[in-house]
């Protein structure tokens, strides 16, 4: 959702540059007394308003999670096309309850590695991939998180780019 909302602001607020730009070429009242004072009032308020949708538009595009042992904490990020990363939110390691291989959204083979909130039923998804590639990573991040001494695993598991994560998933209602 925030890709979608920050495409829409890149868009609006470059609209709105031109916009603000373009009343300067207006034929015949360009030098006139009378809309001189309206021009340059609507023309500072779309440019600043337009200038600050596409400062919103630039703060990324890439979801992340990060693990963070020093400060015991996990982070939702946003990175950008220039690598600088701004944090969405940060959840302490206290408020983990369990993490856990979800196999009831399984689509083309692949199931989701999820962090449950506390005892709630919000969940943080983490990674997407075939379920014999995140028990590693699951049994990791429960040691880590939740200091428990789950059995390692002999065979290393690979990197995972986390496109297409969905951040907090609130629960829906069960009629």
């Amino acid at each position: 959702m925030a890709v979608v909302l920050q495409w829409m602001a890149a868009v609006f607020g470059g609209a709105l540059v031109l916009a603000s730009l373009g009343f300067w070429a207006i034929p015949g009242s360009m030098f006139s007394p009378e809309l001189t004072s309206f021009k340059m009032a609507l023309v500072s308020l779309f440019g600043i308003f337009g200038v600050t949708l596409i400062w919103f538009a630039s703060h990324g595009t890439k979801y992340e999670i990060q693990v963070d042992l020093a400060k015991l904490e996990i982070r939702e990020v946003l990175r950008n096309s220039k690598g600088v990363a701004r944090i969405q939110s940060r959840i302490p390691f206290e408020k983990i309850g369990s993490v856990f291989i979800d196999r009831t959204q399984k689509e083309n083979g692949r199931v989701r590695l999820v962090m449950r909130l506390g005892n709630s039923a919000q969940v943080l998804e983490v990674a997407r991939d075939q379920e014999e590639n995140l028990t590693g990573l699951r049994d990791k991040m429960g040691r880590d998180l939740l200091g428990r001494n789950a059995p390692m695993r002999t065979k290393a598991n690979r990197g995972y780019i986390l496109e297409g994560a969905e951040g907090v998933i609130k629960p829906k209602a069960i009629a």
